[in-house]
């Protein structure tokens, strides 16, 4: 069996964006039988941040099982884990590529990735529901582009 893909999702505080989409696609890797590891880190993440109640219940209503998940910064170990990051916006896209130049040619913008163009996933939290469930479908979208794509982000 071929070695696993490993894939960073990359958002600010580590409890919405970057976590629907680790918690989704391992979801969905493990569903599918497809050769992926999921993990995610925030830029501004601390421990005691929790995922949202939306959030796990949005996830849960996609099939995703109960789940424990620890607000985790990013870091340098974590870039070096991965085969390919994808940030949540042009900011956090920007600030991991200044803080880690190294690593610039694993990172990607999440959308571009995905062959919608640019544009960033818009941070639900502290907004209605509605925003966590656009949120969500933006992010369930990508994930399926990019599952088609082979995780290879799409070319300008």
């Amino acid at each position: 069996m071929a070695q696993a893909k490993k894939i960073l999702f990359v958002c600010t505080g580590n409890i919405c964006r970057s976590a629907m989409a680790e918690h989704l696609l391992r979801h969905l890797a493990k569903t599918r039988g497809l050769a992926l590891e999921t993990s995610s880190r925030g830029t501004a993440a601390e421990s005691y941040y929790e995922v949202p109640e939306v959030v796990r219940c949005l996830l849960a209503a996609k099939g995703v099982p109960p789940f424990e998940h620890k607000a985790r910064f990013l870091t340098r170990e974590a870039l070096s884990w991965a085969d390919v990051v994808f940030a949540m916006t042009e900011m956090h896209a920007e600030t991991i590529t200044d803080a880690y130049p190294e690593f610039t040619s694993k990172v990607h913008l999440f959308r571009e990735a995905a062959g919608f163009g640019p544009g960033d996933v818009e941070d639900p939290m502290g907004q209605p529901d509605e925003f966590y469930e656009k949120c969500l479908a933006i992010i369930e979208e990508s994930l399926e582009a990019l599952i088609k794509l082979g995780f290879e982000p799409a070319k300008a």
